[in-house]
């Protein structure tokens, strides 16, 4: 008889740890669709590093960023509605030196988003740039942002 109490007592043990698991949670290391923002540029004003790599609206965007419309095809800059989007971004320090950054991938882990990114660094310039990689993506993704350069 006690081993059959103790066999029930184990069971339930087992059930009920089994139950706390969740199978197939989403918010683990999943993949998140993004765009990359094109013809967009620093503006001369952003000198230090900005407070937070993410803009939820407009106006917060427009402080850093402008408009770099080309007259080549698709020289236009991407359209952001930030209604049903966010965008983040990843500026480099102001440099003389061509550099160029390359989005990897996106993984959303708990509610941190991962932005695994590529930093090429080219020839020297005659000039200063602040380069800039601009990703768009769907509020339905929001969290936290870390940015992690890979090799």
């Amino acid at each position: 008889m006690r081993k059959l109490i103790s066999y029930i007592v184990l069971l339930l043990i087992l059930i009920n740890c089994n139950s706390s698991v969740k199978s197939g949670d989403s918010t683990l290391n999943e993949k998140v669709p993004y765009k990359e923002a094109k013809n967009y540029f620093v503006k001369n004003n952003i000198d230090a590093v900005i407070d937070s790599p993410k803009f939820e609206t407009q106006q917060e965007f427009d402080k850093v960023f402008g408009m770099a419309t080309t007259m080549r095809e698709n020289g236009k800059p991407t359209p952001i509605d930030f209604s049903k989007e966010f965008v983040v971004a990843q500026i480099e320090d102001p440099s003389t030196q061509s550099i160029e950054l390359k989005p990897v991938s996106i993984r959303k882990n708990s509610n941190v988003l991962e932005i695994k990114y590529k930093r090429i660094a080219g020839e020297n310039q005659s000039y200063t740039t602040q380069t800039a990689m601009i990703l768009i993506i769907d509020r339905k993704s929001e969290g936290d942002i870390n940015f992690v350069e890979v090799q």
